[in-house]
């Protein structure tokens, strides 16, 4: 699918939900920075994966519910790009426009090569409503489909439709569904007056094929058994055959769209739709073409036989030269010519337009991702100075006063290196940069095995840590404990930079009431005030060289 339709699920999540629950159901959905492009092509399974994120990230609706969701948010969303105007003018009314879905799509595709359109047939009318069927080679889309129609009704006619399923067929390559639609469908009635009361068919004269071929230089004549009777004056010279007369036009051609068995009641069912149908030549290329049918037009040996007159599918001057066509095979009599020397003038900056908005949407997806890479970076400094769950508080805006709170046990650690006011005596201000560097920065990477908060780290050696503070917990002397140990050991794999000997830890530590909060706006710092703090110092200054740790509750 293209990314028009996915761009139009983010608009109306950021717009309804907001920004950040957006990313959430982006990274849910295991896309997060992803930036869609409109003229981009994405999997099914994306929009599949979006509709279940939402279900359970904004939770208000379900699965089902969201994919209605996103089909309304698609028909308000194409009218930033124009195409409200077309869905304007497509019919006078609601059944109306129903019949004419499928042109809808073929017309689109011009823009959108690689759309893969369903199919829509109304199979049954009346005042109350109408019955129809939707042919798809996706699964799983028929609610995105249902919140399309509900929208286009009440935004381009002003009508409340109610949709139901009446049945539903899962085929081996997609599905086939068919809907009632209950809403006032008078206009079904008067279509049917008018045409009672109208004009007939028969007061108009049958043109001779000879003047029918001039106009149509690329149709096909069939019959009800799809033989081909006879062909336009160019068809078998661009098709490379000169066996097409006397085949059968199903041996000969595939049928596309609209996605039905290709027989000959379901051709006259659908005289209102234009039919794509794909030529594959035994020898040179393979062609596709869209034709209409036309009933009663021709007098000659194949008079009031079904015709079908064609048009090519071809995206740029390459592409006609590659299946075979010029300029002087299109027909004179309507603007084909025209609309091929416009459109080259033309394709060659909407392509260019087309690449600049994927490359803008790379960029951007790109700079999300270094923006989420730094956001953790510092996410990580600031937690490494503010305990997390704090440091959440304060980001939603909560007055850091509301942060100070009473906590009746917790256990405070205090280690201190033996002899560093020696070492800062003897040693260069580099050798003392270093070894403090080496020495914090090995007990930080041992403290993050322990699930306790380093309240600080003091220009002479002291390391101070508190372990069930601001986040409770039962452990958090046991957790002290066993980080005081693992630092003593530690402590002894780090040098003297002056003797080159190996370093040796004091450590002391106590458990008991604290409190605890935020301390200033410009440099905030979580600190912890009270006896135990105190005694937990007393115990580090007295406490014995190395292994023997002395320890006080």
């Amino acid at each position: 699918m293209y990314g028009m339709l996915l761009e139009s699920i983010q608009y109306f999540v950021q717009k309804d939900y907001g920004q950040t629950k957006w990313q959430q159901v982006l990274e849910h959905a295991g896309i997060k920075n992803m930036v869609f492009t409109t003229h981009a092509v994405y999997s099914d399974e994306t929009m599949q994966n979006l509709a279940t994120s939402c279900a359970c990230v904004l939770k208000d609706k379900t699965k089902e519910g969201f994919f209605q969701y996103f089909g309304q948010c698609f028909v308000l969303f194409f009218s930033n790009y124009g195409y409200d105007k077309i869905m304007r003018v497509a019919g006078r009314n609601y059944r109306d426009f129903l019949h004419e879905i499928d042109n809808l799509h073929e017309m689109m595709r011009y823009s959108y090569s690689k759309m893969r359109s369903p199919s829509f047939l109304v199979v049954s009318e009346d005042s109350n409503g109408c019955i129809l069927r939707y042919r798809s080679k996706r699964k799983g889309f028929q609610n995105y489909v249902i919140g399309q129609l509900t929208q286009c009704a009440y935004r381009f006619y002003q009508i409340n439709v109610s949709i139901s399923v009446l049945t539903e067929e899962t085929l081996s390559k997609g599905c086939d569904i068919t809907f009632r639609l209950d809403f006032d469908n008078s206009a079904h009635m008067q279509c049917k007056y008018s045409i009672a009361n109208g004009l007939s068919y028969d007061m108009f004269g049958i043109i001779s094929s000879d003047i029918f071929f001039k106009v149509f230089p690329f149709c096909i004549v069939f019959d009800k058994d799809l033989t081909i009777l006879r062909t336009g004056h160019n068809m078998s010279s661009w098709l490379d055959t000169k066996d097409l007369i006397g085949s059968h036009i199903d041996a000969r051609f595939t049928l596309k769209r609209p996605l039905l068995e290709f027989t000959w009641n379901n051709i006259m069912s659908h005289q209102g739709v234009t039919f794509e149908l794909q030529y594959t030549s035994r020898t040179r290329h393979r062609a596709s073409i869209t034709v209409t049918v036309i009933q009663n037009g021709v007098k000659h040996a194949a008079e009031g036989i079904p015709s079908t007159t064609s048009s090519h599918r071809v995206g740029s001057l390459e592409d006609m030269r590659q299946v075979g066509l010029y300029l002087n095979d299109l027909n004179l009599f309507d603007n084909s010519r025209h609309m091929v020397i416009d459109g080259w003038h033309h394709a060659s900056q909407l392509e260019d337009l087309v690449e600049q908005q994927k490359d803008h949407s790379h960029q951007i997806s790109e700079n999300m991702k270094k923006l989420d890479d730094w956001k953790n970076k510092s996410d990580a400094l600031l937690y490494s100075m503010i305990p997390e769950s704090i440091a959440c508080r304060l980001k939603q805006g909560e007055d850091p006063i509301n942060t100070c709170e009473t906590f009746d046990q917790v256990t405070i650690l205090f280690s201190y290196i033996v002899g560093f006011a020696d070492i800062c005596t003897m040693a260069s201000p580099m050798d003392i940069v270093r070894c403090i560097n080496s020495i914090f920065s090995t007990f930080d990477a041992v403290i993050d095995k322990y699930n306790v908060f380093k309240v600080e780290t003091l220009g002479d050696a002291v390391y101070m840590v508190a372990g069930g503070v601001p986040d409770r917990k039962s452990d958090h002397a046991v957790s002290i404990a066993g980080l005081a140990l693992e630092l003593v050991e530690t402590a002894v794999m780090l040098k003297d930079p002056v003797s080159g000997g190996h370093l040796q830890l004091r450590a002391g530590m106590h458990t008991g009431g604290v409190v605890a909060g935020i301390i200033g706006k410009r440099m905030p710092q979580y600190c912890l005030f009270g006896d135990t703090v105190n005694t937990a110092s007393r115990m580090q200054s007295y406490s014995e060289v190395r292994l023997s740790i002395e320890f006080f509750f």
